[in-house]
């Protein structure tokens, strides 16, 4: 890849996106692509159509993953002096301190993110530090986003097989929370529920700053086997009614893929199956979701009821939300 180019690979269980931009962070091209029995073979078929449509050829890359797997942690550190300092350099120095205390303590994983929530100097909380700001003490609260090298390992290695090299592993939810909470800026709690395929990750917000992290093995194709199974269809049909629940009959838009498939609200009528029952079962899959992942953590339960939280679904298993939820739920979110 030449240098004017980023190339950024959404890897997910299902699927897996590619997007390229240049210098000026325009999108030029992106794709996607299911997840095949050999990821290797997806990768490779991903690479190979961009380097084509682009004409170049793509070196490295960066790579957002979410797992079940990501560890995060607290961690505070304080540094005081006897005369006013210059506060950048100590900061800089303190969060090296702080990456080898955590890399000391879990030796067995790879740090992916280092998240400074606070700066706290001679006891005032100041988020920005200029090259002039001085003080006399100062304490980072950081939180760390960390993966077992093993298995930070074998991501690499899947990539290094395909002759390509990964400049960095991000957490996908992380990234996603981190971007669009600049669309609330106005908002003080805010809660940013990634449903993945087949997990659902709750980040929480408060005054801006990263509070806390939940993740669970539930997602869109947790749903999926909930329809097949309480509906006796096969989970083929049940992910085609997750597909179509937000469209009505004549608004179908079939793509290649379901061009031969009966429409599948006539099959829901030809088998007696109500709409109605479909929505309460992925409903009912949902508010677990919205249960495990946020009511029962620490941080939401101590949320004051006057400051509502917002809660912002992301994720592909998120689409059905705004089918499902109505105005009578914004009594607690």
């Amino acid at each position: 890849m030449t240098n004017e180019l980023e190339t950024v690979i959404d890897f997910g269980t299902n699927y897996l996106r590619l997007s390229i931009f240049n210098s000026s962070l325009q999108n030029i091209y992106s794709s996607k692509i299911n997840v095949i029995k050999n990821p290797q073979e997806s990768i490779n078929g991903l690479i190979k159509d961009a380097e084509k449509n682009l004409s170049k050829h793509i070196d490295y890359i960066n790579v957002l993953y979410d797992t079940l797997n990501f560890k995060f942690i607290e961690l505070s550190i304080k540094k005081t002096f006897d005369q006013s300092t210059l506060a950048k350099n100590t900061y800089e120095n303190l969060i090296e301190e702080a990456n080898f205390i955590v890399k000391e303590n879990y030796f067995k994983d790879q740090i992916i993110h280092t998240i400074v929530n606070n700066i706290i100097l001679d006891n005032n909380e100041n988020l920005e530090i200029s090259e002039d700001t001085k003080m006399k003490s100062i304490i980072l609260e950081i939180k760390f986003i960390f993966l077992n090298k093993s298995i930070f390992n074998e991501i690499l290695n899947k990539f290094k097989r395909n002759d390509l090299n990964v400049s960095n592993i991000y957490c996908s939810s992380y990234v996603k929370s981190y971007f669009f909470k600049q669309k609330f800026q106005n908002k003080k709690n805010l809660i940013f529920l990634d449903v993945g395929f087949e997990r659902s990750s709750a980040w929480f917000l408060s005054n801006k700053k990263f509070s806390s992290f939940t993740t669970l093995p539930i997602g869109g194709n947790t749903i999926t086997k909930d329809i097949s199974k309480i509906l006796k269809i096969s989970m083929d049909f049940s992910e085609d009614l997750k597909i179509f629940l937000n469209q009505n009959e004549k608004e179908f838009n079939y793509s290649s893929k379901y061009s031969k498939v009966i429409n599948p609200y006539s099959n829901l009528l030809n088998k007696n199956i109500s709409l109605k029952l479909l929505k309460q079962i992925i409903k009912a899959r949902f508010d677990e979701i919205i249960e495990l992942a946020v009511i029962n953590n620490y941080y939401y339960k101590k949320i004051s009821r006057v400051d509502k939280p917002i809660i912002i679904f992301t994720g592909n298993g998120s689409k059905l939300a705004s089918s499902i939820y109505r105005s009578d739920e914004e009594k607690n979110f």
